[in-house]
């Protein structure tokens, strides 16, 4: 059959050029690997591991809750906190930490008698989201001393008259401090307890009385969260190859020369859409066993393979409407970039969803990049078929109305010899 036969040449002509087609492959891979490599973290999990030099010239209370915070069963292989001195600028300089605070001489006082008290943050310029987390803490930590000493104020101000005394407060003077701490304490009672926030740890897809299942850990995590939408981007520059093809074939005259053999342009668009599938899913399929190397959980091997079909679909139907609608090659590489561009920064390739703000969500659901990442992320955080079939209603409907389209504007212009 006709269609086969332009099928296999289109596969033939990847296989003639391996690395155009490894290109393609490399580029999604790489920008995981790097991703990887930048979130995974040094720790003995491969976790993200925030170290922080701490130079407390004042012994002070903060400082002691910092390292308290390093401490913590929860922070174990999350944050290091290293308590140094002067030369902590030295280990900054070499990028030994992801930051370093410095509680000066007097700190502790200056907090007590309600004069300013400065922290000094030292960032590493070298990593850019690390010290921010870092910073988040300290100003959340002088937030919390700044606020606690206006409220406390009375409180603090007797604390001051004792630290002034060259003796020793009286019993009755201590008793008194007490009980007005216990006082002011149970004013701030119902504004403090319960908490405004409360966290709770819930494990995804875990089922009441069952062993949770092995959660990826280091680099693998990461790429669970990076890769599904860098495998998208990759899908759609496949998907992009293998339409190009079609305009390069009708700039240099293959088309007319395979119209007269005994192909029609039936024919020739079916092969074409053929192709353009195949490669797209094929691709995306190598993408995916790629992570599975990795360490990456995709999920139920049903529900993923679905996805990957419908995305493939998706990719195809996408590319191919581009496609029909522009005059040349060049214009088509143009217009098509720019989409793959868009929807993979809106649909949540380069970004995870949950880190976009809210009101990019609605335009994020309009791309067919959203569609696929969100049901990749479905799968991997423990859902299954049930849980991603309005997904795969999205990308496959999507798709096909794409390649109906793009094949039907394609069947009017070869018919009207302007191919």
């Amino acid at each position: 059959m006709a269609a086969f036969r332009i099928l296999r040449r289109d596969l033939l002509r990847y296989l003639r050029n391996p690395g155009r087609t490894a290109l393609l492959f490399a580029i999604p891979l790489m920008m995981a690997a790097i991703f990887a490599v930048v979130f995974g973290g040094h720790g003995d999990d491969g976790g993200i591991v925030i170290r922080v030099l701490l130079w407390d010239e004042d012994s002070s209370l903060l400082g002691r809750m910092l390292q308290g915070a390093g401490d913590r069963p929860e922070a174990e292989g999350r944050l290091e906190v290293v308590p140094v001195g002067p030369e902590g600028m030295e280990m900054m300089r070499h990028g030994d930490a992801s930051a370093l605070v410095h509680l000066p001489k007097g700190f502790t006082r200056a907090v007590i008698d309600g004069d300013p008290a400065a922290v000094e943050l030292v960032k590493n310029p070298a990593q850019r989201y690390l010290p921010l987390v870092v910073e988040e803490g300290v100003v959340l930590g002088a937030t919390v001393l700044s606020a606690g000493s206006r409220a406390l104020r009375p409180e603090l101000d007797v604390v001051s008259s004792f630290l002034d005394a060259d003796h020793a407060p009286e019993d009755a003077a201590v008793a008194s401090l007490s009980a007005s701490f216990n006082r002011r304490a149970r004013q701030l009672d119902r504004y403090v307890f319960p908490p405004v926030v409360r966290l709770e740890a819930v494990d995804v897809g875990a089922q009441e009385g069952e062993e949770t299942a092995a959660k990826p850990q280091g680099i693998a995590a990461v790429l669970s969260v990076f890769l599904p939408g860098f495998a998208i981007l990759g899908v759609l520059f496949l998907a992009q190859s293998a339409t190009r093809d079609m305009l390069h074939d009708r700039e240099t005259g293959v088309v007319r020369q395979l119209l007269t053999a005994p192909v029609t342009p039936a024919s020739y668009l079916a092969g074409k859409c053929l192709s353009v599938l195949v490669v797209s899913g094929a691709g995306l399929g190598l993408l995916v066993a790629a992570g599975v190397a990795a360490g990456v959980s995709w999920g139920p091997p049903l529900a993923v393979a679905a996805v990957i079909v419908a995305a493939a679909v998706a990719a195809s139907g996408t590319l191919l409407l581009i496609s029909s609608v522009v005059g040349s090659e060049r214009q088509g590489d143009a217009l098509s970039t720019i989409v793959i561009m868009s929807w993979c920064m809106l649909g949540g390739a380069f970004v995870p969803l949950a880190q976009m703000p809210a009101f990019l969500h609605p335009i994020a659901s309009t791309t067919l990049v959203y569609w696929a990442t969100s049901a990749f992320a479905a799968l991997i955080a423990g859902g299954g078929l049930a849980d991603v079939l309005p997904n795969l209603a999205v990308l496959a409907g999507g798709g096909a109305l794409g390649i109906a389209v793009g094949a039907a504007v394609m069947g009017r212009r070869l018919a009207r010899g302007l191919l």
